[in-house]
């Protein structure tokens, strides 16, 4: 068995002009804890997980005087990570697991080239496992 065999389509992603709360809602709506953050050809920018939405700073302030110096967007583009796990449909799904066990991520992109055209998570790798 294949990624393309367990992933979820169509992918559902955020575009990196995305506010964070924007991000949130449809994350929570959905029951996504991370999504693909793309550009407007469909490639993959980065990802976005609820720990980086939870992270995000909020506009910075002076220490001192709790003034805000400067308002910076809180966009996914700006909150996600650049640097994560993406994976062919073809993979099998037994490296699949092991690549998503070592790099420590619960979900991962399935990509063809750049573009995403599936997510898949380690619920789907265990339930294909009980089939």
């Amino acid at each position: 068995m294949r990624a393309r065999d367990i992933m979820t389509t169509p992918t559902y992603a955020l575009a990196p002009s995305a506010t964070l709360a924007e991000a949130a809602e449809v994350m929570s709506g959905r029951g996504f804890t991370t999504m693909p953050v793309v550009d407007a050809d469909g490639q993959l920018l980065g990802l976005l997980s609820e720990a980086d939405i939870l992270r995000a700073p909020e506009s910075p302030g002076d220490p001192d005087t709790g003034v805000v110096l400067a308002c910076r967007p809180r966009t996914a583009g700006a909150a996600m990570r650049r640097t994560g796990l993406a994976v062919t449909a073809g993979m099998e799904i037994d490296e699949l697991a092991r690549l998503m066990s070592e790099a420590g991520v619960r979900s991962a992109p399935v990509v063809e080239g750049r573009h995403v055209v599936g997510m898949v998570t380690f619920r789907d790798v265990l339930r294909a496992g009980r089939e």
